[in-house]
């Protein structure tokens, strides 16, 4: 019987354990107005992103577990920046626009 019940007792854990996983990770701030016919576009070429129609905006970096790794402020509406960043991949927040992003 005691068996049974450590064996419920594990398996309602590992169910539980995602949603708790879930809950403590944090969420992106809320997007900033964004007009609708100026889209925001992102190129990713080698180590150089560059972002059209975000002026006055931030592009913020996470990590795939979703840890911020760098945030820049975009002050012209067509601009390049140099990514320091490690291999692996990346999301790329600019207002609405969500991409993910390889780096090699």
């Amino acid at each position: 019987m005691r068996k049974y019940t450590r064996l419920l007792l594990l398996t309602l854990f590992l169910i539980m354990m995602p949603a708790v996983n879930a809950a403590a990770r944090t969420a992106f701030d809320s997007p900033q107005e964004v007009n609708d016919f100026e889209e925001v576009r992102l190129t990713l070429n080698g180590a150089n992103l560059r972002i059209q129609n975000g002026s006055g905006m931030s592009v913020e970096i996470y990590n795939i577990t979703g840890v911020k790794v760098a945030d820049y402020r975009i002050d012209s509406n067509d601009k390049t920046i140099r990514l320091e960043l490690n291999r692996g991949c990346y999301i790329i927040k600019v207002g609405k626009t969500v991409r993910k992003i390889s780096i090699l």
